[in-house]
């Protein structure tokens, strides 16, 4: 396929960044393999045409008169008449038709003898350039200069762009800066302007600074124009180098060159990419101080920087600045805010907005539905998403691949994997042909609900059905392996997609790294890094982190320091994540003091501790005794703006009771609610296992109406602690309400239960009750298997 070039050698040309600003883009010609010749003609006697008026006529009509010229060849007689329909046929793009122009120009110089003039020529130079056919144009070119014609730049546009968008741009600049000065071709500001454009599409923007600079060097018809800079201040913007594009419009006003809206929307976009966002609003009125409107194309990017950096209330005032400065917003304006809003949380204002911009005439295009479909998936709310997805098709907005990927994500994270299932079957069976990112979301969403067997299932459909996994889709599988504890297949796969000529990246082996861990197999996930090493896959700080934690895991607290300093050694920068592992590991191992010294060591690197950070070193702490100790550390946190958790609570609590300070314990409790902090079921259950263990069973069962008073349903790690305390404490009685009465309201008790009440009441000389409880069990077990027997 070959890029259809809208230019003729009579047009100015087309910039990217000014074809962006008006959402135009390029439509796609066939690429026709031709077998034509250029005919050889003896020259004759002939008076130059004049250059073809401007054609009043529409395409069809051109294609038309083509067609009947085609049918009747005796009635084209003149140049003149075939030179009337090149504009029209090159500015239609109607790059099948250029075999019957081919045609005909045979016909015309074969069979009439009729000499092409310079404009034939140049007509024909172009449609060669637009098929891509430039051994054919450089014929028409040697014509061309062969019968004495003067030629000048403008003859070279359509061959230069063809080389510029065929890859082939030293092509292009030994055309621009050797052969047309030497043909008498001097080039232009406009073929300047096509190489430079060019150099900027395949990322040699240093390169085209320094054509820029020669331009102004040569000046005259060189010099670059407004088209020239604001090409060059729209990819110095992309590129983040704002110092380089700012420097460029000043010098803008120095040469004379006035900027135009274009110059302006390139620099707002930079710098809104950049986070400058009130720069980028002063900009804005700059632009119109000078006189140059902005247009929805401007709003629209200030509207999407302001969205991606959170600032939602202030792209809504911009929306409102557009209605009343009088530009109308269109489905792009109302498709960025709908996804600004989805993507802070703020579904129903997306909501809302939707309708507003119906209401006033404003349709949604499948973008926007796509947007609020995902939006609903990722907030929780499928059956919405589902309703927008029957509302888009009542609309006629067709779903597309977009469209139904969104929704089978949001069904798999939900759980929901047949339901995913049920909507690949919808959309294949209205013509949607899914795509490898479709096929990874469900691959993925089984690996992750254990259906590992049916992920592998789709990676055969996928592969027969002709679409080509990639690394993601392995990634999946090896990781849904790992996590199900089948190693040796993962490592199959491993070997699987390399055979199948895809490369594993980092997360690949990150994820085998972590499986071997995990499992226990450190000296493999050793011998997997040296692997990945060796094959030039650079570990990360992930990696990394996965094998500090797994040695840490296992008690090889050296081998994992020293795995530290080799990574710092290696230019890698330890996060947050891996020195936690390494805290966990030395108290794990009860080395306090080394974790406290690695704490400051991490201090020093400026890696500010966490949350996790403290928790893990007041666990430690607290394990080892040091209640004062973990209390200065619960101190520090707050002291240093971090806000303690229910686990950092629970953790202290427990410490408390552990060593029998019941009271403090309490304390601490009333203390955490008082600063907002709600204790989980698992506080109330370190605090009633210490009561009873301090023989305060009285304190112990307030404690339990308490927290179900305040929402938190007791389970049964709590109900054990409760029938372990009671029956060591002897109260019998309340057992058995506890088991009869308030038990049944809470959860299912499971054989730990039982077998602790049974436990209990033999050592309490409640023989009798506790085979009593017994043959209940079995009785109720006998008549559960039999109901579904039935």
């Amino acid at each position: 396929m070959a890029h259809a070039l809208p230019l003729t050698p009579f047009s100015s040309l087309s910039i990217s960044a000014y074809q962006s600003h008006s959402q135009f883009s390029h439509s796609h010609a066939s690429h026709h393999s031709l077998g034509y010749s250029i005919p050889q003609f003896k020259s004759q006697p002939h008076k130059i045409n004049k250059k073809p008026q401007p054609c009043h006529i529409s395409t069809q009509e051109a294609i038309n008169q083509l067609h009947h010229y085609l049918d009747f060849p005796n009635t084209l007689t003149s140049i003149r008449e075939f030179n009337q329909l090149l504009p029209v046929m090159v500015r239609a793009k109607t790059s099948r038709h250029y075999p019957s122009i081919f045609t005909l120009y045979n016909h015309l110089t074969q069979t009439l003898g009729i000499s092409p003039d310079k404009y034939t020529y140049g007509y024909m130079i172009n449609i060669c350039a637009q098929m891509d056919r430039l051994n054919l144009a450089f014929i028409f070119l040697g014509r061309l200069l062969k019968e004495g014609h003067r030629i000048d730049a403008i003859i070279f546009t359509p061959v230069l762009k063809c080389l510029c968008s065929g890859d082939r741009i030293s092509d292009a600049a030994v055309m621009l800066l050797r052969k047309m000065p030497k043909l008498g071709a001097v080039p232009d500001v406009f073929s300047y302007n096509i190489l430079i454009n060019g150099l900027l599409s395949y990322g040699k923007t240093d390169l085209a600074l320094q054509l820029f600079f020669k331009m102004v060097k040569i000046g005259g018809g060189c010099e670059p124009n407004v088209i020239t800079y604001t090409t060059i201040i729209d990819r110095l913007c992309k590129e983040s180098d704002l110092t380089k594009a700012f420097c460029l419009h000043r010098q803008m006003y120095s040469m004379r060159v006035i900027p135009d809206i274009v110059t302006y929307s390139s620099l707002i976009n930079g710098l809104c990419k950049v986070g400058a966002l009130d720069r980028a609003e002063k900009l804005l009125h700059s632009m119109k101080s000078e006189g140059h409107e902005p247009d929805v194309v401007t709003y629209n990017i200030l509207i999407h920087g302001q969205c991606k950096h959170g600032e939602i209330e202030r792209a809504m005032e911009l929306l409102h600045s557009i209605k009343s400065e009088g530009h109308e917003p269109n489905v792009v304006t109302y498709s960025i805010l709908i996804d600004g809003l989805c993507k802070h949380g703020e579904i129903e204002r997306a909501m809302e907005l939707l309708h507003s911009m119906k209401s006033e005439g404003n349709e949604p295009n499948v973008v926007t539905y796509n947007i609020l479909i995902d939006g609903q998936c990722k907030h929780g709310d499928i059956e919405r998403a589902m309703l927008l997805l029957h509302s888009m098709k009542s609309e006629g907005h067709k779903p597309d691949v977009v469209t139904y990927s969104s929704l089978i994500d949001g069904q798999c994270k939900h759980g929901e994997i047949e339901r995913a299932m049920e909507l690949l079957h919808s959309m294949t069976s209205e013509g949607h042909e899914p795509d490898v990112v479709t096929y990874n979301i469900l691959i993925d969403g089984q690996c992750k609900h254990g259906e590992i067997e049916r992920a592998m299932e789709l990676l055969h459909s996928m592969k027969s059905e002709g679409h080509e996994p990639n690394v993601v889709t392995y990634n999946s599988l090896i990781d849904g392996q790992c996590k199900h504890g089948e190693i040796e297949r993962a490592m199959e796969l491993l070997h699987g997609m390399q055979s199948e000529g895809h490369e594993p990246n980092v997360v690949t082996y990150s994820i085998l790294i972590d499986g071997q861990c995990k499992h226990g197999e450190i000296e493999r996930a050793m011998e997997l890094l040296h692997s990945m090493k060796s094959e030039g896959h650079e570990p990360d700080v992930v990696t990394y982190s996965i094998l500090i934690d797994g040695l840490c895991k296992h008690g090889e607290i050296e081998r994992a320091m020293e795995l530290l300093r080799s990574m710092k050694s290696e230019g890698h920068e330890p996060n947050i994540v891996t020195y936690n592992s390494l805290l966990y590991g030395l108290c794990k191992h009860g080395d306090i003091e080394r974790a406290m010294v690695l704490v400051h060591s991490m201090k020093s690197e400026e890696h500010k501790p966490d949350v996790v950070t403290y928790n893990i070193l007041i666990d430690g702490q607290c394990k080892h005794g040091e209640n004062e100790r973990a209390m200065e550390l619960l101190h520090s946190m707050k002291s240093e703006g971090h806000e303690p958790n229910v686990v950092t609570y629970s953790i202290l609590i427990d410490g408390l009771c552990k060593h029998g300070e019941i009271e403090r314990a309490m304390e601490m409790l009333h203390s955490m609610k008082s600063e907002g902090h709600e204790p989980d079921v698992v506080t109330y259950s370190i605090l009633i296992d210490g009561l009873c263990k301090h023989g305060d069973i009285e304190k112990a069962m307030v404690l339990v109406h308490s927290m179900k008073s305040e929402g938190h349903k007791p389970d049964v790690v709590t109900c054990n602690i409760l029938i372990d305390g009671l029956c060591k404490n002897c109260e019998i009685e309340m057992v058995k309400e506890l088991v009869h009465s308030m038990i049944p309201e809470w959860y299912e008790p499971n054989a730990v239960t039982y077998s602790n009440l049974i436990v209990n009441l033999c050592k309490n000389g409640e023989t009798a009750k506790a085979k009593e409880l017994l043959y209940s069990i079995i009785s109720s077990m006998i008549f559960e298997a039999q109901s579904l027997m039935l």
